[in-house]
């Protein structure tokens, strides 16, 4: 039996996560993904390794696949037996062409879904702080195009009745706006009304422009604002001054790459922190390279001659744990006595039966640990991730054992080239062994980038590297104090 078929999934307006559940999960079963310019290429991070990606971005007067071949590919592959996914910015059956390609997928017999999305004509105007509908100014909203295809050019809308609406949303209409603003006016609408202009609405580039209906056209060219934008007429415009949530955070407008450990839900944590604060955060791929054969050749076969084994952090406490039980090492021939820096790594050792004899905090310098342990003049080893340089002891032997692996920039990721060729006013990174990655990621100077690091180790970590410009108060203290984007960048 043939399980192919089709699902057009609304992609939402921009901020990756405005799609819905069904259609992450949809995106999550593709064997191939169609999509446009307008759904956010950070959608694809959900879909499986192997998947066919097959970009068809229309924008006006350019279609890198014309409406035919889309049409011809959705149905070849389907009848394969392939699940593919047709990834519309928005909504798809808003303004889109919805109907006309799952007509297609009918008359071919061809199974599809429709799965809807959050459209731009709604949420650009909220993450511009203008409601559409509010008691004390309106009951009734329009929706409509301000771009008619050759096919219904000669179908004006009833502006008439359009005029008589109390508010209106009007999409892809900036180009014809000048004939917007004629038609509504000569049919009565007045030239104080309202009128904005979000473009880009709910992601950092969005931008807002307010005016008045009799000079609305004049603004937008004076300001340059251009497409893609939507365009809402009517009382509730007023609103924004006092409504502006999105826009007036501290951190709006601000990129930040987020280097994070594949599925660790602190570094989630910290992304989840710089959204809330405005800021748009983009989280790098990482991929772990498997340990090679040089980094395990070093790993003791016996532990009798340390009296002291130190975890840098939870992450080298799992490495190591990881690697005894490859080499199927009996725990109780484990003579030494273990340290840790965190509560965390001890815990961790701890849910595992071991029981560290200290636990020292992340601040304690190296040095410092070393004379404590070494008193009584027993050897160390010091289990530390690649990045770490502790200074040299006679009594300390070091073992760099990355976690699993050495954590490295997936520049094969499907997302990576739409990551590569955007610009980042700051890094963000939880663990010091995410460092190299994210300097691997920047190229030349990315030592001069402004890195902000969640906690004193990654610090640590970022200095002995030789990142020159890292922000070392905690995220509170350094929005506080932020400064514009133009004074970041000349930080770097």
């Amino acid at each position: 039996m043939n399980a192919g078929r089709v699902l057009f999934v609304g992609a939402g307006p921009g901020d990756p996560k405005l799609i819905t559940i069904r259609g992450r999960e949809a995106l999550q079963q593709a064997d191939v993904v169609v999509y446009d310019r307008l759904a956010s290429p950070l959608l694809l991070a959900h879909v499986k390794r192997g998947a066919r990606l097959i970009y068809c971005g229309k924008e006006r007067d350019r279609h890198t696949l014309p409406q035919e071949e889309i049409n011809l590919l959705l149905i070849q592959e389907a009848r394969r037996g392939k699940i593919v996914v047709r990834l519309k910015g928005g909504d798809p059956s808003m303004f889109g062409r919805v109907g006309e390609e799952a007509q297609l997928c009918a008359e071919h017999g061809v199974p599809y879904e429709i799965v809807p999305g959050i459209t731009s004509g709604m949420a650009a105007p909220l993450y511009a702080g203008i409601p559409l509908t509010h008691r004390d100014y309106n009951s009734s909203v329009a929706f409509v195009t301000g771009h008619l295809c050759d096919k219904n050019a000669g179908k004006e809308p009833d502006w008439a009745a359009l005029a008589r609406m109390e508010t209106l949303v009007i999409y892809m209409g900036v180009k014809n706006l000048p004939h917007i603003k004629a038609q509504l006016l000569a049919c009565g609408k007045s030239e104080d009304t309202p009128v904005a202009l979000v473009r880009w609405g709910t992601v950092g580039e969005q931008q807002t422009l307010v005016g008045s209906l009799g000079t609305i056209d004049r603004d937008v060219v004076q300001a340059g604002f251009s497409a893609p934008a939507i365009i809402i007429v009517g009382e509730v415009v007023r609103l924004r001054g006092e409504l502006n949530w999105f826009e007036s955070r501290p951190l709006f407008g601000q990129r930040v790459a987020v280097a994070a450990k594949p599925a660790a839900g602190a570094s989630d944590a910290l992304a989840s922190k710089l959204e809330l604060l405005g800021a748009e955060v983009v989280t790098l791929p990482l991929v772990e390279r498997p340990l090679l054969a040089r980094e395990a050749s070093a790993f003791p076969e016996d532990f009798a001659a340390y009296g002291w084994v130190v975890l840098d952090d939870e992450q080298q406490a799992a490495a190591f744990l990881a690697e005894l039980g490859r080499r199927r090492f009996d725990l109780r021939r484990l003579t030494c006595k273990l340290a840790v820096r965190g509560k965390q790594a001890a815990l961790y050792l701890e849910s595992r039966g071991l029981y560290p004899e200290r636990v020292f905090d992340h601040a304690t310098s190296s040095a410092a640990l070393h004379r404590e342990l070494g008193r009584n003049g027993e050897r160390i080893l010091y289990v530390c991730a690649p990045a770490v340089n502790v200074p040299a002891q006679a009594a300390v032997e070091l073992l760099h054992l990355p976690t699993g692996g050495v954590l490295e920039w997936e520049e094969a990721h499907p997302v990576a080239p739409w990551i590569k060729k955007r610009t980042f006013d700051w890094f963000a990174a939880e663990g010091g062994e995410v460092l190299p990655a994210l300097a691997d990621f920047a190229g030349a100077g990315w030592e001069h980038v402004p890195l902000f690091c969640a906690d004193e180790r990654t610090r640590e970590v970022a200095r002995q590297m030789g990142w020159r410009v890292v922000i070392a108060e905690d995220l509170e203290g350094f929005v506080r104090g932020i400064r514009p984007r133009e004074q970041l960048a000349s930080a770097t």
